[in-house]
């Protein structure tokens, strides 16, 4: 046997050697690999083998194939083992424990770790029944030495874990063990407590010695101390609050203690972070307000202040890091104790406490930033603590630490900045830098705004006068000082563009504080000062006209500067460097002119009563810079325009604005009506000349006609969207009847207005939709041929729109003073993607801003099916987006009742059986491709076809939600990646008034569209994306039951929507959100079907592991009359339980060998004994029997 096991032993050893040999070939590791697989799945030597193999005198990775082998037996062969074989090897593993390793500072981590798990597995189908004495077992190995103790730590760690954390142990023995540590936990907490001082001060005493011996001993107490803190972390998160505040709270005065401690700090922060945000009842939390003592609070000041002397050392930035969520986790339950009670109102040491969190608020990395300023938002916005003095005395600090935040600086890729160093720890690229730092900086100005609401004086005196520093600064260019403009990293550039962050913060509070007197004298003197203040460069313009913008409800108060402004204004909309021509104007220059004409449209929108007097004026200013050809760009003429379509809402008259629109609409309509457009409009072929794509590219832009044509095709689009959404009726009812806008009511007595642009809009619709029909006709075969071949690609998904697809961040480019342009291709792209999105903006904005007169269009519904659904089904996913997501949802819920019938129905008619059709079959590719690992030549193409395919599913399946149902609700997520999209959804109907909507009922009523409506809703609860079948799922029940009540269910189609419900059950059953939802969903069908459909059991057959005795087990209790003979619960487990073979499980646990833990014995209970009968405790006579006896005195009576 000895001779057998030393041969097996050699070999193994061999094997193990081989796999990790980088040298020898694949098929050799493979056979190795296999031969230790199948040695741990039939050899009955496997245990000895183990034993012999864990030896300390085999190589680390030998010995931890061993601690393999072991763990192997007890988790597979544990349950058919003989008890002298389970006593064998749980006597070999303690020993191990007591003398199978080395010292605490010499085993490998992975070796204990792996001994650890070994009794972890023996203690979960062992303890406590079968094994009482493994508490005084451990108390005795600790009592070995360090090394015994470590072990014992790291035991208790992973079990607390896998009973608490994990929960992979059946309900009953996880209960039990549960039970059995939470009674024992007043002792382990005192042993980690005991242990974790005594070796503390240990190894704070012995490391202050200079002998060697004292020092290798401090090593190994402060080893002890980091196992203990470790472990703590698997405790403190769920233990009972008592356990944690025993002995006087010395653990948390402990954890306090060692954070001044360079070698214990770390696991001593993340320990007590672990107790700072422990959720529970308010009354059980109040106790953690000890951590505002003065040792708990001048302990953690002086940690931070440590920490920040130290400069880019990474462990003490992680320390800080766990040091600075501790001190908000504090703060965090500061908020929701203060006011609580009577009794809790501002903490002993709050100024100190705060002067901390300021100390790490003024550390250069904006992570640490990030969590400080969210943590003082949070006080701002509490009703008592806002109010506190000592706060609001801090706010000056506050908001000089905030205007340093807000400078953009800290580039991972930059040195420029010490928070560059923490960037490049904390973020991978500058592309992630630059979408957290845009999070970062809404928190700061979230933060300013409430600051403003709490103390408005002192944020306002703030950035008055940090403007007027600014104003009076010479310009600093930093490495930009050669071309003598910034650029994106030029100091002064980051200076104002935080200014003008800072000022939008206070002022957009400032005026709304109906309590508070604004400072007009120093506001307009501010105003004032900015409008003197010159500068070419167009950044700094760009900041300028910000802070113009956000001082601007001053001139409310001084109307005399109004004119200043817009000169201002206009000045910045044809702003040129010295040199630049309409075509070579560099990147910072276009922006400025275009973020001044926004300023304008921004103003106008919000003060348009102040502009109104001077509208005349204005007009004639836009359209005398209009009139230089070499002056506005198409972009900019129509922002202008819209301006004055903003102020002219204000005539209140609906000829007069009726009138101004044919104005300003007149070149437009010249233009968008002529035969030139006309016959390019109604000929694919003429269009495709007109546009230029079927002829080569023309360089340089301005010698492209072709590119000239686009462009006043693109002006016309724009400016038709421009007035189409910007020109309104009143909102006074009165003033509507009074401007001759109400045209009368609908059926349920909704009024009509009409839009005074109407009529304009309605003559240019004919031309739009040939257009879009021409934008679907060219993605026809023969005319895709047709393309120049420089042009193949003019259709195809631009690439900073595949970037947004991917969810990758664009690259982080200053090229603002690049003058080049796009190229012909670019160009192409843009302006086909421009004209498509833009057209059925147009279409989807008709509807909402021209009411009924638009869904009163004669043949509206036939000219749409002509155009907009003809050719479609040749369009590429993200060109039919648009169709969904732009036009028809809109154009859905915005159509009155009495035009469902006539508009709606023919086009839900087409679109329904189309695009349940066409997501079949784009679903049955992605699942096959999924199914046999098909991959394409072009993985980033297919990652982008099956992204475009899952949006527009999920934008399909909400416009099935818009259409049948009354109320919206947000989806709740059941997995990080459906985290991603939280776009808004149809709630199933919880009442008479959530129910089936007019529409949809009339959608479910008919014969064609109620098919692919109810299938396509369906059939997503198996397409593989969560976040659809969260979507399909809200609106699966009620679509059945309302067929179920108009008695429209078939015993085929109750078949098919059942059998749906369970193919998503296999897809997404390993998702617990999805399944709880498909569970309870195919319960509610069953038990609604059923009893009309018998033949719904048919279905459940072809489940794996269901009988038919299961079935009509189920189906007895089920059927029942009295419903609550079975607890809903209980109908769900049990339902679960006859489905359970069809659920599907994660890839990684599909193949994983199951592991069986026996339920052991109940542990023994005394059952409270029962009170005695008074029969059974009386020995005399109680008088029971005389009650049945007849009264001798009433024997004579009558």
């Amino acid at each position: 046997m000895e001779q057998e096991l030393a041969e097996v032993t050699r070999t193994l050893v061999a094997a193990v050697q081989t796999v990790m040999n980088p040298e020898v070939t694949q098929q050799t590791r493979l056979e190795a690999h296999q031969l230790c697989e199948e040695f741990k799945d039939k050899s009955p030597l496997c245990a000895q083998c183990g034993l012999i193999l864990t030896s300390r005198e085999h190589p680390s990775i030998v010995r931890n194939f061993g601690f393999q082998l072991l763990e192997h037996c007890v988790r597979y062969h544990w349950n058919t083992m003989a008890s002298q074989d389970k006593r064998f090897i749980k006597e070999s593993v303690m020993q191990l424990l007591a003398s199978g390793t080395g010292s605490i500072l010499e085993e490998e981590a992975h070796i204990k770790n792996a001994l650890a798990k070994i009794v972890v597995e023996m203690v979960k189908r062992e303890w406590p029944q079968q094994w009482p004495t493994l508490l005084s077992e451990f108390n005795a190995l600790c009592l070995m030495g360090a090394t015994q103790t470590e072990l014992v730590l790291l035991i208790l760690l992973r079990l607390g874990e896998d009973i608490v954390a994990f929960q992979n142990v059946q309900t009953q023995r996880r209960r039990e063990m549960l039970q059995e540590l939470t009674g024992n936990m007043s002792e382990l907490m005192s042993f980690m407590l005991n242990t974790l001082q005594e070796n503390a001060t240990k190894y704070q005493q012995m490391s202050q010695s200079e002998t060697e011996c004292d020092l290798h001993s401090s090593r190994i107490h402060c080893k002890v101390a980091q196992v203990v803190l470790l472990t703590l972390t698997g405790y403190v998160e769920w233990i009972n609050m008592s356990h944690i505040f025993a002995r006087d709270g010395l653990l948390l005065q402990m954890l306090c203690l060692l954070l001044n401690d360079s070698q214990l700090q770390l696991q001593a922060a993340e320990c007590l972070l672990l107790i700072v945000n422990r959720k529970g009842k308010l009354e059980d939390r109040k106790p953690l307000l000890a951590l505002f003592s003065e040792e708990g609070i001048s302990t953690m000041l002086t940690a931070a202040q440590t920490a920040l002397n130290v400069c880019q050392d990474e462990y003490y930035y992680r320390f800080m890091k766990s040091l600075c969520q501790v001190l908000t986790g504090i703060g965090g339950q500061l908020c929701a104790l203060w006011g609580s009670s009577s009794d809790v109102k501002q903490p002993a040491n709050f100024g100190k406490y705060l002067e901390a969190i300021l100390t790490l608020a003024q550390h250069p990395s904006q992570t640490l930033g990030s969590y400080t300023h969210s943590l003082i938002a949070s006080f701002l916005r509490h009703e008592d603590i806002s109010q506190d003095p000592l706060l609001q005395a801090t706010l000056p600090r506050i908001l000089s630490i905030s205007s340093t935040t807000l400078v953009k600086v800290g580039f991972p890729s930059h040195n420029d900045h010490p928070s560059c160093y923490y960037s490049r720890l904390d973020f991978d690229s500058d592309e992630d830098f630059n979408l957290f730092f845009s999070k970062f900086r809404a928190e700061v100005a979230e933060m300013l705004r409430l600051g403003t609401m709490v103390c408005p004086s002192v944020t306002f005196v703030y950035a008055a006068n940090w403007l007027e520093t600014q104003l009076k600064k010479p310009i600093q260019y930093g490495v930009a000082e050669d071309s003598g403009l910034c650029n994106l990293s030029s100091p002064s550039f980051l200076e104002w563009d935080a200014l003008a962050v800072f000022l939008e913060s206070v002022m957009s509070r400032i005026m709304t504080i109906a309590a508070l007197s604004p400072p007009v004298e120093d506001g307009i003197r501010l105003l004032k000062d900015l409008l003197n203040y010159e500068t070419q460069d167009p950044l700094l313009l760009s900041c300028l006209l910000s802070c113009v913008s956000a001082l601007f409800p001053f001139i409310l108060y001084a109307p005399d500067i109004l004119l200043v402004v817009l000169r201002k204004i206009f000045a910045t909309v044809v702003f040129n460097l010295p040199g630049q021509t309409k075509g070579t104007r560099s990147r910072a220059v276009k922006n400025v002119r275009r973020h001044a004409c926004s300023v304008l449209v921004k103003i106008c929108k919000q003060y348009p009563e102040l502009l109104l007097p001077g509208f005349d004026q204005l007009y004639s200013q836009i359209t005398q810079i209009g009139d230089d050809p070499d002056q506005l760009s198409q972009m900019e003429k129509c922002t202008l325009m819209e301006s004055l379509i903003l102020i002219s809402n204000q005539f209140k008259n609906f000829e007069k604005q009726s009138k101004f629109i044919e104005e300003i609409l007149l070149p437009v309509k010249r233009m968008w009506l002529s035969e030139e457009f006309k016959s390019m409009f109604w000929s694919t072929d003429k269009f495709m000349s007109y546009i230029g794509v079927d002829q080569p590219p023309v360089e340089p832009s301005s010698a492209d006609t072709c590119g000239i044509n686009r462009s006043h095709i693109i002006y016309c689009i724009n400016t038709i969207l421009a007035v189409l959404k910007r020109s309104k009726w009143p909102e006074d009812q009165e003033v509507c009847k009074s401007g001759g806008f109400y045209c009368g009511q609908l059926q349920d007595g909704s009024p009509v207005y009409r839009n005074p642009s109407t009529t304009h809009i309605l003559a240019l619709m004919v031309n739009l939709l040939a257009l879009i029909r021409n934008l679907n006709t060219i993605w026809l075969p023969e005319y895709l041929h047709k393309r120049h071949p420089q042009f193949n690609k003019a259709y195809d998904l631009q690439d900073v729109d595949k970037l947004a697809v991917l969810g990758i961040q664009p690259l982080c480019v200053d090229n603002t003073d690049s003058t080049s342009s796009k190229q012909p291709l670019e160009r192409m792209q843009n302006f086909i993607a421009s004209a498509h999105d833009n057209s059925y903006h147009i279409l989807g904005n008709a509807g909402q801003c021209l009411g009924v007169e638009f869904y009163n269009s004669p043949g509206l519904a036939g000219l749409l099916l002509d155009s907009v659904f003809t050719n479609h089904e040749h369009l590429p996913d993200y060109r039919f987006r648009p169709v969904i997501r732009v036009f028809m949802k809109p154009f859905i819920q915005h159509c009155p009742k009495e035009y469902h019938q006539v508009v709606l129905l023919p086009l839900l008619a087409r679109l329904c059986p189309y695009m349940f059709q066409r997501l079949r079959e784009k679903w049955d590719v992605i699942n096959k491709r999924a199914e046999l690992g098909v991959e394409l030549d072009d993985e980033s193409q297919e990652v982008i076809d099956d992204q475009l395919t899952r949006q527009l599913t999920r934008e399909y399946i909400e416009l099935i939600g818009s259409i049948c149902y009354n109320r919206r609700f947000r989806v709740e997520p059941s997995d990080e990646n459906a985290m991603a999209d939280d776009s808004e959804m149809v709630a199933p109907p919880s009442g008479k008034d959530d129910g089936i909507s007019d529409l949809g009922k009339l959608v479910l009523n008919n014969e064609t569209v109620c098919p692919a409506v109810l299938l396509c809703v369906y059939s997503g609860l198996s397409w593989n994306d969560t976040a659809t079948c969260n979507k399909c799922i809200g609106l699966c029940w009620p679509m059945v039951k309302h067929l179920l009540s108009e008695g429209n269910m078939t015993s085929e189609a109750a078949c098919h929507l059942f059998t749906a419900v369970l193919l998503g059950l296999q897809q997404h059953g390993q998702h617990e959100a999805c399944q709880a939802m498909l569970l309870a969903l195919g319960l509610q069908l069953y038990e609604a079907l059923r009893p009309s459909i018998p033949s719904i059991t048919s279905v459940l057959q072809q489940v794996p592991n269901c009988t038919e005795d299961s079935i009509q087990h189920f189906d007895s209790k089920l059927l029942q009359t009295n419903q609550k003979s079975m607890p809903e619960k209980r109908r769900k487990d049990n339902f679960k339980k006859l489905i359970a073979g069809v659920i599907g499980h994660n890839i990684g646990q599909q193949f994983k060998k199951e592991t069986h833990i026996k339920n052991l014995p109940p542990i023994f209970k005394i059952k409270p004994p029962k009170p005695p009968s008074v029969v059974d405790s009386e020995d005399t006579d109680v008088g029971i029997c005389a009650l049945f006896t007849p009264n001798q005195s009433s024997e004579g009576g009558p």
